[in-house]
């Protein structure tokens, strides 16, 4: 098979993997907010929230570090090269991941005092088997991406949601919040023997046989990887985790509820990527023409899509969550704009194409602190519109960092004027919006920003935001016939 289409191949059950977990999250999180209302939902986030941070914990760098040496051992042919180091991390992952399992279950109720809520505590329990089950799944899954075969990558993933659907829609509706967490603990568990089985029927000589020892250079990679895999991870939660010490649980189901429906839409913007997979064989020009036609692509999507959920923010929130989520329109009107900063956030992957991955980790850790100050001071102040205050300019932060970082160290100058357009047009899209009439419910305020959204891609070809030529490049991007 040609490498190019394999590349397409590849991006196609990325882009798969992600509206596959982008659309069943968003809807599974609709579903369980209508179910469990405002004060269980908060606890079921509050508890996976916590849940997620200890997986980051046990990861220690070892899921980056599977895919890179797993990838450069199946490049080179050595299998038992391959082995041995795929076989260390998994020692080091299961150690870890027992570990921080149990602490998590045998400190949950004290971890429950801590936030005030002692119906924490089973969640809490649950979240930490999740730990246990989705660290050891997310090894055999970087397993399968380091050997460049997204199809199980893709298959993981469909196992993981259906099993979601499958153990959490009864048991949330017969236990709530307890329920809810059962259910993503039993759907790790899951997916894990489903990889283990995959990985032993499919790949058996890669994992039985003879084996080397791991290299010496694995433990300084493992640590650039490890900080930015933690901080990533805690810039994710830890806003909810300080709603809930600060305000409380039900808050955290409302700031949820607003997050969720946001950052369903970024992890959409997330598929851009598929569209520059070779960042480690282009330089000069050649890469900065790929960076601006990407920021013209994310930009013209993520400008109009910024200002139409603001826009509708609380329409949305009454019609898909019902009238008692109300508070969750603000913090989600406020976290729209993350929309905007999105549009770059392929620009990291950058620094890790170059072989510098310490600059992520150095970006993610900056913006993570910021966001913990933040959150302290504004949540006491604004609540949860403080939450997502906090959030949105930590994330801008991070954006505007990589930029200034790429320049310093890679000589890389981003195109950032190449988004004047979309920023121009949406704007224009805006003032349009303000002049209709206020919606009074969903379907009208669809049809504003329908015709909205129609003035503004005409207006974004009459001056040349995109051409038909950027049209063309889109196709042919995932033209399977190469």
């Amino acid at each position: 098979m040609k490498v190019a289409r394999k590349v397409a191949r590849n991006s196609i059950y990325k882009v798969l993997g992600v509206l596959t977990g982008s659309i069943s999250g968003l809807l599974l999180s609709i579903y369980l907010a209508r179910t469990l209302r405002p004060e269980q939902f908060g606890i079921y986030s509050l508890a996976l929230s916590v849940g997620m941070i200890s997986v980051a914990l046990s990861n220690m760098g070892i899921d980056g570090a599977v895919v890179r040496y797993t990838s450069y051992f199946h490049g080179k042919g050595n299998l038992k090269a391959l082995r041995g180091h795929f076989r260390y991390f998994l020692r080091i992952k299961s150690v870890l991941a027992l570990t921080i399992s149990l602490i998590l279950i045998f400190l949950s109720k004290e971890l429950a005092l801590f936030f005030n809520n002692e119906m924490l505590t089973l969640p809490f329990v649950f979240a930490g088997l999740s730990v246990l089950f989705a660290s050891l799944m997310n090894t055999f899954n970087s397993f399968f991406a380091g050997l460049q075969d997204f199809k199980y990558v893709f298959i993981k993933q469909v196992t993981y949601e259906s099993g979601r659907w499958v153990f959490i829609v009864p048991l949330s509706y017969l236990f709530l919040a307890t329920g809810a967490m059962a259910g993503i603990a039993s759907a790790y568990l899951l997916t894990f023997i489903a990889l283990v089985f995959i990985a032993l029927y499919r790949f058996r000589e890669f994992l039985i046989g003879e084996a080397e020892e791991r290299g010496e250079r694995v433990t300084a990679f493992m640590g650039y990887m490890t900080i930015a895999g933690i901080s990533g991870i805690v810039f994710t939660y830890v806003d909810s985790i300080m709603i809930g010490y600060f305000i409380d649980t039900t808050h955290v189901g409302f700031y949820r509820a607003g997050y969720t429906i946001v950052f369903a839409v970024i992890g959409l913007l997330t598929m851009a990527d598929v569209l520059f997979p070779v960042f480690t064989q282009l330089e000069g020009e050649d890469l900065l023409n790929a960076i601006r036609r990407l920021l013209r692509y994310t930009s013209a999507i993520a400008f109009p899509s910024a200002f139409a959920l603001a826009f509708l923010s609380g329409n949305i929130i009454r019609v898909i969550y019902r009238a008692d989520f109300a508070p969750a329109s603000v913090p989600m009107a406020i976290l729209s704009l993350i929309l905007i900063p999105a549009s770059f956030n392929f620009l990291s992957g950058v620094f890790n194409a170059k072989e510098v991955p310490q600059y992520t980790a150095l970006v993610v850790t900056l913006s993570m602190i910021l966001n913990v100050i933040l959150n302290y001071f504004l949540i006491q102040i604004a609540g949860i519109a403080g939450a997502a205050i906090a959030t949105s300019i930590s994330r801008t932060f991070a954006i505007i960092l990589t930029i200034y970082l790429l320049y310093r160290v890679l000589k890389l100058k981003i195109p950032v004027l190449t988004i004047l357009k979309p920023a121009l047009c949406s704007i224009a899209m805006l003032i349009l919006l303000a002049l209709f009439p206020k919606p009074g419910n969903l379907p009208t305020g669809l049809i504003e920003v329908g015709t909205a959204f129609i003035f503004y891609t005409i207006l974004l070809f009459a001056i040349r935001g995109l051409t038909l030529d950027d049209i063309r490049y889109l196709m042919r991007a995932f033209d399977l016939r190469g």
